[in-house]
């Protein structure tokens, strides 16, 4: 037998500044610690093989990543959770452990808890005519306005909570945003952390 399994996690802290390809070595060495029944690639170089729904920026904290492996024995959510978190540090923490129901390609938006020295400007900020920004293409470096993509959520002096596009379509890093408002204000940002703390698909739907 074969079935996929979604394990959700947190990363914060210290892992925060663990990249993605890093990321990906670090768990597929928790996988095996744990002895848990995963399939490995097949060849020279056997590797288990993980997909990650929706990779994170190197310096961002979050509470609702997840990866999808392929088990090819009978094991309980429970006992994957257990054994696996039993083989990771306290800043990488398994939340729990499910069949997917929801794609990666069905994934549209992010939202992200945004905590700085101060925040008040923020508002004007948004209410410019449009926000331009340089952004990393394929093709080079295009300009683009980001006012249209952002959705706020909420806005307190220190704290703002922002929905941003994400997925295979087109995706906005709220480090982009931050980078702007910088810009708009003229002064270095103290941000104290940025934390992804949750992932949609259409409709607001929760990915899982």
């Amino acid at each position: 037998m074969s079935k996929n399994m979604r394990i959700f996690f947190m990363k914060k802290d210290r892992a925060k500044y663990i990249s993605h390809l890093d990321l990906q070595r670090t768990m597929q060495r928790a996988l095996k610690r744990a002895k848990l029944p995963v399939w490995e690639t097949e060849g020279f170089n056997p590797h288990i093989y993980l997909t990650f729904a929706l990779p994170l920026s190197l310096g961002i904290e979050s509470v609702s990543e997840s990866f999808d492996v392929k088990l090819i024995a009978d094991i309980s959510p429970q006992e994957i959770c257990t054994k696996l978190g039993a083989s990771l540090s306290q800043d990488l923490q398994v939340i729990k452990a499910a069949e997917p129901i929801h794609k990666p390609v069905e994934i549209q938006k992010a939202r992200y808890e945004i905590l700085l020295s101060d925040s008040e400007k923020f508002n004007e900020y948004l209410e410019q005519d449009e926000i331009i920004i340089t952004k990393k293409t394929k093709k080079g470096q295009a300009q683009l306005d980001i006012k249209p993509l952002i959705e706020l959520e909420e806005l307190e002096k220190n704290k703002i909570i922002l929905r941003l596009p994400a997925g295979s379509g087109v995706n906005l890093n709220p480090l982009q945003v931050l980078s702007g408002f910088e810009a708009f204000t003229g002064a270095e940002l103290q941000t104290c952390s940025i934390i992804r703390t949750g992932i949609f698909c259409a409709n607001g739907e929760i990915f899982t």
